[in-house]
């Protein structure tokens, strides 16, 4: 399993509209499909969201889940269902605030 500090905002960028496995105690596998990269600016701050792009008839709650995608492997993201002005599905965010290494 990959460690969640060792990703970045560029591990996500070539996985842009790319479809992760999440496993969910309702559901079992289930498919998102990653929609949205933000980066958010903040001074010796990496910053940025992702957005994830879920059925709509299968809503899970905010919590701590492991997902898998062919290229990143393994790892465990913190996702939160949230309105995203969309209402063909359900989204999911997943934030990352870490501080910059000084070089």
């Amino acid at each position: 399993m990959i460690d969640t500090q060792k990703l970045r905002k560029t591990n996500f960028d070539r996985c842009l509209n790319d479809r992760f496995i999440v496993f969910t105690e309702a559901w079992g596998d289930l498919e998102l499909e990653l929609v949205e990269i933000t980066e958010h600016q903040r001074e010796k701050l990496e910053c940025f969201s992702l957005i994830f792009k879920g059925p709509k008839e299968k809503l899970f709650h905010q919590k701590l889940y492991t997902l898998t995608h062919p290229d990143l492997g393994e790892f465990i993201l913190f996702l939160v269902p949230i309105t995203y002005g969309k209402q063909d599905a359900i989204y999911y965010q997943a934030v990352f605030n870490r501080i910059l290494e000084d070089d």
